[in-house]
């Protein structure tokens, strides 16, 4: 470990190490990525591993985009096989407002040039048959979205920027962030202090905590993320599927598990990586309404995972005008797995070059103090 570095990235998820990718492929900066137990131990080893760009607002839609497009050729740019698969993203309407709403969405993501259209309840049925017809108004599906292998996309980004000269280290917690004259100067860290002028917070659900390190007050709220996986069954489910409106999201894996998960209707927020029997009997219900021949199918396995969520449900991107050198990559909630890629790139081209991308200039963090929030009607909610 050196003395110091010019970028220090305190986090070992998907964001963290692209960023550091991406800074040390396009930079000479010497960067150090800290992460206080093993890389992709948050909520990047334990999503539901599904992308798309498919949404409703501008902001979301330029920014997911650019990631989406970058998981198209991820592999053969990390030489690693990140398993993403094309197979296609569904967007159900379990009823007419949703339905609407995937219209009007819809519309917004033809400016764009986006590889969307809307599908019928008929359509929808041909596309995928088991669905249950009672669960189906309509949708909208994305034919480049899909799917990829949280666990080989951490460990393709670490590989790349080690090989890139980045120094990454895991299981080194960081402690403290020296802050003088209201600069970032160095950060203490349970191998030792280094210096550096520049600090990234990209620690998911312990972004509040970097933060206050910092001097720094964060708006967000750590939220608990639940997903289920069952035996594996003959493949039936084309494409990966959220239903917005159910509060539910999964594909089949190509070993024919079928992984997702649900949230239950009194949902209460809460920090605990322990499973609980009502999300559980959540998922497994909401799975049986949309597919019922998963009734009676086994469950092999269920995990837990933090992450973290702004009052607008939009990450924040960027500076923070309380502290010079200090810089955020927070706040993803679900959404941070797809918008990996494209949030590391943009974020390291700010870095890199002091330029803002318009891709993640509308995710600053003075919008919570302007008025200007980020509203996505696209996206599966879980109200602080």
């Amino acid at each position: 470990m050196r003395k110091d570095y010019d970028v220090v990235i305190i986090g070992g998820g998907i964001h963290g190490l692209a960023l550091a990718y991406y800074i040390a492929r396009d930079s000479s900066l010497r960067v150090a990525l800290f992460e206080k137990t093993y890389l992709g131990s948050g909520a990047s080893g334990r999503n539901g591993e599904m992308i798309r760009s498919a949404f409703g607002s501008r902001e979301w839609i330029r920014l997911w985009d650019k990631s989406l497009k970058l998981w198209e050729n991820l592999a053969p740019e990390l030489d690693f096989n990140v398993m993403f698969t094309r197979h296609g993203y569904l967007i159900l309407a379990t009823n007419e407002a949703e339905f609407e709403g995937l219209k009007k969405n819809w519309q917004t993501q033809q400016e764009f040039g986006l590889a969307t259209k809307i599908l019928s309840a008929g359509e929808v049925l041909r596309l995928i048959p088991e669905l249950n017809p009672a669960m189906v108004t309509g949708g909208l599906l994305q034919t480049n979205g899909g799917f990829a292998r949280h666990d080989a996309a951490v460990w393709a980004y670490a590989r790349a920027a080690t090989r890139l000269k980045a120094d990454i280290f895991p299981f080194t917690e960081v402690n403290d962030i020296l802050v003088e004259a209201d600069r970032v100067r160095a950060v203490k860290t349970s191998r030792g202090v280094v210096g550096t002028p520049l600090v990234v917070n990209a620690a998911g659900a312990h972004d509040r905590r970097i933060a206050q390190m910092a001097g720094v007050e964060l708006p967000t709220q750590a939220q608990r993320v639940e997903i289920m996986v069952t035996e594996p069954l003959k493949p039936f489910l084309p494409k990966a599927v959220s239903a917005p409106g159910l509060m539910a999201y999964m594909h089949q894996s190509a070993r024919g598990e079928f992984i997702g998960g649900a949230s239950e209707e009194d949902y209460v927020p809460s920090t605990s990586m322990k499973n609980s029997l009502a999300t559980t009997r959540a998922i497994a219900g909401t799975y049986v309404r949309l597919f019922p021949r998963l009734a009676g199918v086994r469950m092999m396995r269920q995990w837990t995972g933090l992450t973290s969520q702004a009052p607008d449900h939009a990450p924040i991107i960027g500076p923070v005008p309380e502290v010079e050198g200090f810089i955020l990559s927070v706040g993803w909630a679900g959404y941070g797995f797809m918008g990996g890629p494209g949030g590391g790139q943009a974020l390291s081209e700010y870095i890199i070059s002091g330029k803002m991308s318009p891709e993640i200039r509308p995710f600053h963090a003075r919008r919570f103090k302007t008025g200007e929030l980020v509203n996505e009607p696209a996206i599966i909610k879980k109200e602080h």
